[in-house]
């Protein structure tokens, strides 16, 4: 046993992924990021098929209807969004092994580590954006260099 549980510290990087192209890419690259992610994951894991694809295809979903509420610009509510995307992500998989497995305990801490995943998805967006953003920036410079050249 470990005195720190690496679980608390589990950052879901393919929903920060989801929500950026949705906001700097628009809803067709996002979506398609999002469908064909959890059908990857479903075609090389051995859980039930569809469950990822059903979990990330709600995420893109959540992101249409959080864009629609929140302001996305600002700073404060993407953290809450990925707060609640996070969370819709983990009560969707837990509803579904819930429908379909004969045997489930609920645990409360389940409900810790989605929170906890939540908070630090959260509060890491912030500079994985600003990772992804220099990068843009970085490749688009270049994409000209190399068309001025030409």
């Amino acid at each position: 046993m470990s005195i720190i549980d690496l679980d608390l510290f589990n950052i879901d990087l393919l929903i920060i992924i989801i929500v950026y192209l949705y906001l700097f890419y628009g809803k067709t690259v996002s979506g398609l990021f999002a469908f064909s992610q959890g059908f990857l994951i479903d075609v090389f894991s051995g859980g039930l098929h569809g469950l990822f694809t059903l979990l990330y295809f709600s995420v893109f979903l959540g992101t249409c209807l959080g864009a629609r509420i929140f302001n996305l610009q600002i700073l404060k509510r993407q953290v809450l969004l990925l707060f609640l995307l996070v969370m819709l992500k983990k009560s969707m998989l837990f509803l579904v092994i819930t429908i379909f497995s004969v045997e489930i305990v609920f645990l409360r801490s389940f409900l810790l580590d989605s929170v906890a995943s939540g908070i630090g998805t959260g509060l890491i967006t912030p500079f994985i954006y600003y990772i992804f953003n220099h990068l843009r920036v970085i490749f688009s410079k270049d994409n000209n260099k190399v068309f001025a050249d030409h």
